[in-house]
C-alpha cells in the first residue's frame, strides 16, 4: 500500500510546492495552484463521501480541522447573510464575479487551500521524507524565482523599448517598471508580493537546513538577496525585520543577540535607506490625510483611488457599519463603489479592486469574531512549537505575519510555510516534545493527547498509525 501511495503523494505534495510561485500565470482567474488545490479539495470529498462519511487524519490536526470546518461553515453564513445588501458589480463581469456567486466561488476557493493546508500537513506528519522533498522543492522552485527575476531586471535595464514593444513579453516577464522604477517580481505581478515570497523561500530555507544539515549555499543566499532588494518590497522588508527581530530575541546568549541585532539592523537598515523606504512611507500617508486635494488633483489615478490608499478611506467605513457579519467573503470589490464607502472617491466598476492593507481588510469582509477566530487558528501552530527549535517557530509565525502585510488568504504559500514548520516540530527529540505535551495547545486542540502514545515518526508511517483518530459524522 505504501509502496503504491508514495509517487502519487510526492508528486501532489511537489506540484503544492512548486506551483505557488508562479501567480502571474493564470488560467482565466485562477493561478496553476489554485486548480490543483481545487481537484485536491475535489478528491478529499469524493473519498470521504466513498468511505461512508469518515476518514483517517493525525491526532495532532483532529482539533484543527474541526475548528476550520466550523469556521467554513460560518463564512458560507455570513455570505449568504451578506446577500441582502446592496452591491455594486463590476461591469462586463462574468458568471462567478456576479453577486452573491462571486463571494461563493471565493469561499470555495479559501476552502480549498485550507484544505490543502490540512491534507499537505497530514502527509507530512506520516511521511518524513516527503516532508524533506517538499522543502527541496520550494526552496529551488525559490531560487530559480529570484535568478530568472534577476535576469529579467537585467534585460529591461539594458534594452527597455525592445520588451515594451511585446504587451505578452512584457507581462510574463520577472521585472517592470512603475512609476519610472524598475523592479524585480519574478512570476508575481507585481515586487510587493514577490518580496514576501522571497522571506518565506528564505524561511523554508533554514527550517530544511535544520532538518537535513545541508548548507544554504553562497550563491543561492545572494541571488536571493540581490532579488530582494531589487523587488524593493516594503511589505517584504518588514516582514523580514519582524521575523529578524524574532530570531534575535530567540538567541542563546545575550552575546548572540547583541551580534544579531547589530548585524541586523545593519543589513535592513542599508536596504531601507538604498530603497527610500522613508520617502514612499510618507507618500502612502500623505495621500491618505489630504484625499479631497489628491483626488481633484490627480483624479482617476490608479494608485489613489484603488488599492492601499483607497482601502484605508473605505475599509474602516465597512466595518463601522458590519462589525459582527462583515460584507461577505471575498465581496470587497462588489461593495466598495457604494457611495456611503466612497465618500469623495470616484466609482472604479471596471477593475476587480483589493483592500491590499491586510487585517483590516479581512476584518471587512468576514466580520471582526470571524476574523479573530481566523487568526486564533493561525496562531495555533506557533503556539505549538514556540518552545522548540527558533527556526520552527520563525516559520509558524510567518503565516498571520505574512498575511498581515496583506498577502491574500487565497495564496497558498504562507499556508504551505506552516504546514512544514507545524509537520517539522513532530521529528524534534522526545525530551522537546514531552514539555510542549504540556502546552495550552494541547489542552485545548488536543483534549485526547493522553490517549496516545506520542512517538517519534519513522519516515514510512502510515495514516492507521498510533496517532490517528478517526473522524466520523
Amino acid at each position: 500500500m505504501h509502496v503504491r501511495r508514495f509517487p502519487a503523494l510526492l508528486l501532489v505534495v511537489g506540484l503544492l510546492a512548486f506551483l505557488p510561485a508562479f501567480t502571474n500565470i493564470r488560467l482565466t482567474s485562477l493561478q496553476p495552484v489554485d486548480v490543483a488545490l481545487l481537484l485536491l479539495l475535489g478528491f478529499c470529498s469524493a473519498k470521504y463521501l466513498y468511505a461512508g462519511f469518515s476518514f483517517r487524519i493525525s491526532a495532532d490536526l483532529s482539533g484543527l480541522f474541526k475548528s476550520y470546518v466550523l469556521l467554513l461553515l460560518l463564512l458560507f453564513s455570513l455570505s449568504m447573510l451578506a446577500s441582502r445588501l446592496t452591491f455594486y458589480p463590476l461591469e462586463d463581469a462574468s458568471f462567478l464575479k456576479r453577486p452573491v456567486i462571486y463571494s461563493l466561488s471565493k469561499l470555495l476557493q479559501f476552502a480549498s487551500v485550507v484544505c490543502g493546508f490540512l491534507w499537505a500537513t497530514n502527509v507530512f506528519l506520516q511521511q518524513k521524507k516527503i516532508l524533506l522533498r517538499a522543502l527541496g522543492v520550494y526552496w529551488v522552485t525559490g531560487v530559480f524565482s529570484a535568478l530568472y527575476a534577476i535576469l529579467c531586471y537585467l534585460a529591461l535595464s539594458v534594452s527597455h523599448s525592445l520588451f515594451s514593444s511585446n504587451s505578452f513579453l512584457a507581462g510574463i516577464l520577472g521585472a517592470y517598471f512603475f512609476d519610472g522604477v524598475l523592479r524585480a517580481r519574478g512570476f508575481f505581478n507585481e515586487g510587493g508580493p514577490f518580496g514576501i515570497y522571497l522571506v518565506s523561500v528564505f524561511v523554508v530555507g533554514f527550517l530544511r537546513r535544520k532538518m537535513t544539515r545541508r548548507s544554504l549555499g553562497f550563491a543561492n543566499v545572494a541571488i536571493l538577496s540581490l532579488a530582494f532588494v531589487l523587488a524593493a518590497s516594503k511589505a517584504g522588508f518588514f516582514a523580514a525585520a519582524l521575523l529578524a527581530l524574532y530570531a534575535v530575541m530567540s538567541a542563546a546568549s545575550f552575546r548572540k543577540k547583541i551580534a544579531y541585532l547589530v548585524f541586523s539592523i545593519a543589513i535592513l537598515w542599508g536596504i531601507a535607506s538604498w530603497l527610500n523606504f522613508g520617502a514612499q512611507l510618507s507618500g502612502y500617508i500623505y495621500g491618505f490625510q489630504n484625499i479631497d486635494e489628491q483626488v481633484a488633483a490627480r483624479g482617476v489615478d490608479m494608485n489613489l483611488v484603488a488599492g492601499r490608499i483607497a482601502a484605508l478611506y473605505i475599509v474602516p467605513k465597512m466595518i463601522a457599519a458590519h462589525p459582527i457579519t462583515g460584507i461577505g467573503f471575498g465581496n470587497y470589490p462588489l461593495m466598495r463603489n457604494d457611495p456611503h464607502y466612497l465618500g469623495v472617491l470616484p466609482s472604479i466598476r471596471y477593475v476587480e479592486d483589493v483592500p491590499g492593507i491586510g487585517i483590516p481588510g479581512i476584518a471587512a469582509e468576514m466580520g471582526i469574531p470571524a476574523t479573530l477566530w481566523l487568526m486564533l487558528l493561525m496562531f495555533i501552530p506557533y503556539w505549538a512549537v514556540r518552545k522548540r527549535a527558533s527556526i520552527l517557530a520563525i516559520a509558524a509565525i510567518y503565516q498571520p505575519l505574512a498575511h498581515t502585510f496583506a498577502v491574500q488568504l487565497t495564496f497558498f504559500y504562507p499556508w504551505f510555510v506552516s504546514a512544514c514548520a507545524f509537520a517539522a516540530s513532530v521529528y524534534e527529540p522526545e525530551l522537546v516534545r514531552q514539555k510542549a505535551a504540556k502546552s495550552l495547545y494541547y489542552m485545548i486542540l488536543r483534549p485526547d493527547f493522553a490517549l496516545y502514545r506520542f512517538t517519534p515518526v519513522s519516515d514510512s508511517r502510515e495514516a492507521e498509525c498510533s496517532t490517528a483518530t478517526r473522524l466520523s459524522r
